[in-house]
């Protein structure tokens, strides 16, 4: 006669041996096992080629949408005004003009120039006399190109008249230059509004993306080693908060690796096809990038790894973890929402500040360039000290579910002081 015995499923985990392992030693091998288990995978291969290729893609995507200088037709009547148009449109950095010669071609000058306005092939049409020339486009007047022609046109006249007077135009174009206004950026940004936007996409999509695949990566693998039952032959050696500190530890250095594989790729491929300006210490921007990924997972794994020590099985899984997937999925909305409209916004400076928002907000906003030194400062302390709170509450919510078999652990058993 054989008899079953019954588990008390409110029992607290069995002690594990004090002398078996040290707790370095046991936090280093669950951190070792995940690694190698993981690393050595196809999947970490074929995700990593996939996301550079994506990266490829992309930057393909940003040199072929650039568009070009905006081609200005100038006939021979005008002729005489097209450098003076070309020096002016040079020195201003906001606009992008070329303009190039329709002298010669077609019947008559006239048609020549409809037709090209009406192909696209030139934004405008600038003709007559230099001292006052039409410029003819075919819907709407571009007012930077108004005001590079009327530039222009006043320097050509003041040029002819200080020639008539016998003044020297380049002498006295130099005596003027000597004492411009020089101007100051408190903020300088060599960027574009549209390689602002793929930075603002690429960082915070970067982050949410790692996030939400190795935050679920973990979660996955806490339930899998329930219903496998390895999880209690673990905890017969080592300590619940070991193990759970080793996989976020194994997972985060598998993340970090793909991370920085990522973002060697995308400097490589920002670098050498000048799709996107990157800050000048791009080795530090990285870096960066790296501490705010570990803060970040460490903060939204904890959470991931506890909600999911209260199922056992993989299809409660998704109910569980919801409230965290909103935590993440929120900062990551209101980054491509809010920077993308203002990055300026005293919102925006504010929500970057606070976890769990901060590890996906920041850094886009060190990236943009415009997160002063102490912003960022409080932000890595508030992190820090959100992490720290979290880790206690997560580590106690996994000791008292991860042996717990069955129906789902209610929370307030899982918060529980033994």
């Amino acid at each position: 006669m054989s008899t079953t015995a019954q588990v008390d499923k409110d029992a607290p985990p069995p002690a594990p041996d004090p002398g078996a392992l040290s707790a370095r030693r046991a936090v280093g091998l669950v951190a070792g096992r995940e690694i190698n288990s993981r690393m050595r995978t196809k999947s970490f291969a074929l995700s990593t080629l996939g996301l550079v290729v994506a990266l490829g893609v992309y930057t393909l995507i940003i040199l072929f949408s650039k568009e070009g200088p905006a081609k200005v037709g100038v006939d021979r009547d005008a002729a005489a005004l097209r450098p003076m148009l070309t020096a002016v449109a040079d020195r201003a950095t906001d606009v992008d003009f070329e303009f190039v010669s329709i002298d010669g071609e077609g019947d008559r000058d006239g048609d020549r120039a409809e037709k090209l306005l009406r192909d696209g092939a030139v934004a405008a049409v600038i003709s007559g006399d230099t001292a006052g020339p039409t410029m003819t486009v075919e819907r709407e007047t571009d007012p930077d190109l108004l005001a590079v022609v009327n530039a222009a046109v006043a320097e050509e006249r003041t040029t002819r008249e200080l020639e008539r007077e016998g003044v020297d135009p380049v002498d006295f174009a130099q005596r003027v230059a000597s004492s411009a206004t020089q101007t100051k950026a408190l903020e300088p940004s060599g960027n574009s509004a549209a390689e602002q936007f793929a930075l603002i996409l690429s960082s915070t999509g970067l982050l949410y993306f790692f996030f939400i695949v190795y935050g679920i990566m973990l979660a996955q693998g806490v339930v899998e080693e329930k219903t496998s039952r390895v999880v209690e032959l673990l905890l017969s050696s080592i300590r619940p908060w070991q193990l759970l500190a080793g996989k976020l530890i194994g997972v985060a250095v598998v993340g970090v690796t793909q991370l920085v594989l990522l973002g060697g790729a995308a400097v490589v491929l920002a670098e050498g096809t000048g799709a996107i300006s990157l800050p000048t210490a791009v080795a530090g921007t990285l870096v960066t990038m790296g501490v705010w990924f570990l803060l970040g997972f460490f903060l939204f794994a904890a959470m991931l790894a506890a909600a999911a020590a209260r199922v056992s099985r993989q299809e409660d899984l998704q109910a569980v973890v919801q409230p965290v997937m909103v935590l993440i999925t929120t900062p990551f909305v209101l980054g491509i929402a809010l920077l993308s409209k203002n990055a300026h916004d005293p919102v925006i400076e504010w929500l970057s500040l606070v976890p769990p928002l901060s590890p996906i907000l920041m850094p886009a906003r060190m990236l943009l360039g415009i997160a002063p030194a102490w912003q960022v400062a409080v932000s890595l302390v508030l992190a820090v000290a959100a992490l720290a709170g979290l880790t206690r509450i997560a580590g106690r919510m996994y000791a008292n579910s991860v042996l717990r078999s069955g129906s789902r652990v209610p929370l307030a058993e899982s918060l529980r002081l033994r």
